[in-house]
C-alpha cells in the first residue's frame, strides 16, 4: 500500500456512494467506516471522551510518557503512523495501492490527520446542508425528529470544521460537491482521477453497486436500494422540510453557522434560506408529533439520558469515569 485516502464529510453527505465508486478501481481498498484514528488521536486530548479507567488520568499519563521519549512527539507520531498504516495495509489483501478511510466524524480531527499523514490524499465532500438535515430526519429518525438533537453537533460544528479544514489545506486536497457529483458524475470522476493519479473508468459509475464495504456502518439505505447515480436525492429534502416547525429548526441551525463557512463550501446562505422558505407548508399536520419528538430528542441529548437507558452504557451508572 502506497498511502491512505481520507474522505472528510458530514454524515449523510453521500460519502458511502463516493467510497463505493472509488472502490471499483483495483488500486483502492476500503471497508465501511474504520473510525480507528478517533480514539488514537483523542488519547492526547483533555476533553472529548469518558471511560471506565479515567480518560483524564490516561491523558496525563500518556503525555508524561511521551515527554520521556528521546524525540518526544516525533517518536510517538512515527509509531502511531506506522501502526495505522500497518492496519490499513492488512486490509489491502490484493496489494491495492491506496486504502480509503471514510469516517464522517473525522471532521473533528482533520488537522491531526493531515499532520500525521502529510503524503496522503484528502477529499473534502460537501453537500447542501438542507439535504443533509433532511436526510438525517428521513434515515435515522424514520422521517421524524426523535433523533435530530444528537446530530446537531454534526450540523453545526461539523459543517464549520469542514470549511475550516478545507480553507487551511486547500492546496493539498480536493473538494467535491455532492450535487455536482450526481449531476455530472463523469466530470467529477475525472477530477478525482487526476488528483489521485489513477485512471478511474466511467464504468465505475455503474459497477459501484457491486462493491461490498464489509461492515455495519455507512449508509443503511443507499447501499440497499440505490444501484445507479441519480439526481433524485437533490429534491427529496423538500418533502421532508415542508412545515413551518421544521423550517424554524433548520433556520435555528443556520444561525449558528457563519456565512463564510457556507461560501467556502460553495453555498450561498441567503439563497438557501430563501429556498427553504419558498416550500409549501404541506406537513403542518405533523406539528404536535414534531414538537413531542423534538423535545424528547432535546431532553435525551441535554441530560445524556442515553447513558442511562441504553444497555451498552449500563456500566456508566456505577463506575468511575472522571
Amino acid at each position: 500500500m502506497k498511502s491512505p485516502i481520507f474522505i472528510f464529510s458530514l454524515p449523510r453527505s453521500g460519502s458511502t456512494l463516493l467510497q463505493r465508486v472509488l472502490m471499483t478501481d483495483s488500486e483502492i481498498c476500503s471497508v465501511a467506516e474504520p473510525w480507528v484514528l478517533l480514539p488514537q488521536i483523542y488519547m492526547l486530548k483533555k476533553q472529548g471522551t469518558i471511560s471506565e479507567f479515567s480518560s483524564l488520568t490516561a491523558y496525563q499519563a500518556i503525555t508524561d510518557f511521551i515527554k520521556n521519549l528521546p524525540n518526544k512527539d516525533i517518536d510517538y507520531n512515527d509509531s502511531l503512523r506506522a501502526f495505522i498504516l500497518d492496519l490499513y495495509s492488512k486490509q489491502c489483501k490484493n496489494g491495492e495501492r491506496y486504502f480509503l478511510d471514510k469516517t464522517p466524524r473525522y471532521y473533528l480531527i482533520i488537522d491531526e490527520i493531515i499532520a500525521l499523514f502529510p503524503d496522503a490524499k484528502f477529499i473534502f465532500l460537501f453537500r447542501n446542508p438542507l439535504h443533509v438535515y433532511a436526510s438525517i430526519i428521513d434515515t435515522w429518525g424514520n422521517k421524524r425528529l426523535n433523533k435530530i438533537h444528537r446530530n446537531n453537533r454534526d450540523l453545526i460544528k461539523g459543517f464549520s470544521a469542514l470549511s475550516d479544514g478545507y480553507k487551511k489545506h486547500e492546496d493539498i486536497s480536493i473538494c467535491i460537491k455532492y450535487e455536482e457529483f450526481v449531476s455530472n458524475p463523469e466530470k467529477e470522476l475525472d477530477k478525482i482521477s487526476r488528483y489521485l493519479n489513477l485512471k478511474l473508468e466511467t464504468s465505475s459509475l455503474i459497477n459501484f453497486s457491486k462493491q461490498n464495504t464489509k461492515g455495519e456502518l455507512g449508509d443503511p439505505t443507499g447501499t440497499k436500494f440505490y444501484t445507479n447515480i441519480s439526481k433524485e436525492g437533490l429534491y427529496k429534502w423538500k418533502r421532508t422540510l415542508n412545515s413551518i416547525y421544521r423550517k424554524k429548526l433548520v433556520l435555528n441551525v443556520f444561525k449558528h453557522i457563519d456565512t463564510e463557512d457556507f461560501e467556502i463550501q460553495g453555498f450561498n446562505k441567503h439563497e438557501l434560506i430563501l429556498d427553504l422558505k419558498s416550500i409549501d407548508n404541506k406537513n403542518n399536520k405533523l406539528f404536535l408529533i414534531d414538537v413531542v419528538d423534538f423535545f424528547k430528542s432535546y431532553l435525551i441529548a441535554t441530560f445524556k439520558l442515553n447513558l442511562l437507558f441504553i444497555k451498552d452504557y449500563k456500566w456508566f451508572k456505577n463506575r468511575f469515569i472522571s
